[in-house]
């Protein structure tokens, strides 16, 4: 959504959109959001321990449009999950009443378990990656003469629980 203010001063710079092919899809954020990450915990049947799935990955293989998905998956899960958050009545707690669980969080978890063999279930996270403050950045960098870590700890919310979902019932 735009103002109209915005869509006037836009058009005003049309042909330098045009000249640099940057098209519809780009916008100049003032102050990026956080960046949503979905995390799964994969119950392996055998026992062994629990498989971490993190949605984007890191490092994401192949081609930069791969990220971009996995940005774009997550993005909608987190829209999904506030929105779903947004119509709870009051006193009712989390994954409780008639919104119950999102079937956006069962696609996830279906999907996962039908792509990890030997799945018998899984828990969803929701986290943010925060963006870091410009002069924490340079005082860090400073202070150890290092690169500062842009997957710190310090820079990542604390996971909120979506739900669990056996996978024998997907």
């Amino acid at each position: 959504p735009s103002s109209e203010l915005e869509r006037r001063v836009a058009d005003l710079f049309t042909w330098h959109h045009g000249l640099l092919d940057q098209g519809y899809a780009y916008r100049y954020y003032a102050e990026p959001p956080p960046t949503p990450v979905v995390l799964a915990a994969l119950h392996r049947a055998d026992g062994s321990p629990d498989v971490e799935i993190r949605i984007p990955e890191r490092a994401v293989p192949g081609p930069p449009m791969r990220r971009q998905r996995q940005l774009a998956l997550a993005n909608a899960l987190f829209a999904s999950e506030r929105a779903r958050a947004g119509h709870r009545h009051e006193g009712e707690e989390e994954g409780e009443g008639s919104a119950g669980e999102s079937w956006l969080a069962r696609s996830y978890a279906s999907h996962l378990c039908r792509t990890h063999p030997g799945t018998s279930g899984l828990t969803l996270y929701l986290q943010q990656h925060l963006i870091p403050d410009p002069r924490q950045v340079l005082e860090k960098t400073r202070a150890t003469g290092l690169r500062f870590d842009l997957f710190d700890e310090s820079l990542l919310t604390t996971p909120r629980w979506i739900g669990d979902f056996p996978c024998d019932g997907l």
